[in-house]
């Protein structure tokens, strides 16, 4: 995976997970998350569950790269606050980091790789709206990204994500820690869904 001249993000240092745990109970993303996750639940069970294999098969692959192709920097935000450039870089950190695209800080501590891990990638069929996790992810309002690189680089990363195969290919989530290829798979497929469709796309 090292053949693909990474963009560099600045790492933090990596901080033990208690000190995550007792730093993250005092902020507001924290909690947001939270009750974006309670006010899901009743959702949950009416929304037909994602099956984490099928993101390695030829159809969803060209579904989702036919999907990002369509974007484009006149498509108008449905909710949040990103603007389409924002939206596609932020899409690359969160798939591509494990993938050796980015180097991202471990934000991990038990409770997300415990607890948060099954209730968003192996129960929730969708992403809530609101969740705010994990920081590595979070773009700043006023950041500016090139549309054209971004969007060509999130074509690389789900092509280089279809092809990983092997848990061995994928380095841990930021938050949930390390995954089995089948929980990857469920993960990309809700994740680019809804940033997909918060553009139209």
């Amino acid at each position: 995976m090292n053949d693909r001249a990474p963009q560099a993000v600045p790492a933090q240092l990596s901080e033990s997970k208690g000190t995550n745990l007792a730093r993250e109970l005092f902020t507001s993303n924290f909690w947001m998350s939270g009750i974006a996750m309670l006010k899901y639940i009743p959702r949950s069970f009416r929304v037909k569950q994602v099956d984490g294999k099928a993101f390695f098969t030829e159809s969803k692959h060209d579904e989702f790269r036919n999907r990002v192709l369509r974007i484009a920097p006149a498509n108008r935000r449905q909710w949040g606050t990103m603007n389409v450039s924002q939206m596609l870089h932020h899409l690359n950190l969160a798939c591509g980091s494990a993938l050796g695209f980015y180097k991202l800080p471990d934000e991990s501590y038990l409770v997300s790789r415990t607890l948060f891990r099954w209730i968003l990638v192996d129960w929730f069929p969708e992403q809530p709206l609101g969740l705010r996790l994990p920081k590595g992810f979070k773009i700043p309002h006023g950041a500016v990204f090139d549309f054209d690189f971004e969007k060509q680089q999130l074509l690389k990363i789900v092509d280089a994500a279809w092809q990983a195969r092997s848990p061995d290919d994928w380095g841990p989530h930021p938050m949930f820690g390390s995954m089995t290829l089948e929980e990857w798979g469920k993960l990309l497929q809700i994740h680019i869904d809804y940033h997909l469709r918060q553009f139209a796309a």
